[in-house]
């Protein structure tokens, strides 16, 4: 799939959700729905990357700041809402419904993939699903890799090295403090 089918595959998706939530009448619980998915997905994702050993704080504030981001859109698709009102233009909420609603399958899509990725089982046809839209379109893997040499660090003899180092590094320290005493005499 090329990034575009992508896109349309869930803009189609978010249409035919936010229909369904605008005729059962749910408006801005489409909204507090995306916050907790946005929650949910944090969660798996902090703990597929807890789990495959690639948990990175670099890559946790860049989703926080794409969860940011997407807040900032909701805020701007509001604020056309309140624009369409007051022009006389009753929206009935669909606006931001639609836009929530796209967002919440996204939000979804990621929640699925993380939990795939920690070994639960998944139904195959949305397994493969899920490999095709984590391929761009030139076909290449878009997934975390790992450098393996980190799997083979042990943490804790690491962490005595270090701490050897800086005892170490310490003991220099004082003794040129000592020999300049000493010169200085």
């Amino acid at each position: 799939m090329v990034r575009w089918e992508v896109f349309a595959v869930k803009s189609i998706l978010a249409l035919v959700t936010g229909f369904t939530v605008y005729i059962s009448g749910v408006i801005n619980e489409a909204t507090v729905i995306l916050v907790f998915f946005m929650f949910l997905d944090f969660i798996s994702g902090m703990l597929r990357g807890w789990l495959t050993k690639s948990l990175n704080s670099t890559i946790g504030l860049a989703g926080l700041i794409k969860k940011f981001a997407v807040i900032v859109i909701l805020a701007m698709t509001a604020g056309l809402e309140y624009f369409f009102m007051h022009m006389g233009q009753d929206t009935g909420g669909l606006i931001i419904l639609t836009v929530s609603s796209f967002f919440i399958v996204n939000e979804g899509l990621s929640i699925l993939e993380n939990c795939a990725q920690l070994g639960l089982p998944i139904p195959p046809i949305l397994y493969n699903s899920l490999e095709k839209l984590n391929r761009d379109p030139s076909g290449k893997e878009q997934a975390i890799i790992r450098d393996p040499l980190l799997d083979k660090i042990d943490k804790a003899v690491l962490l005595k090295e270090v701490k050897q180092n800086q005892v170490e590094i310490a003991s220099q320290e004082l003794k040129k403090e000592e020999d300049q005493k000493g010169d200085d005499v």
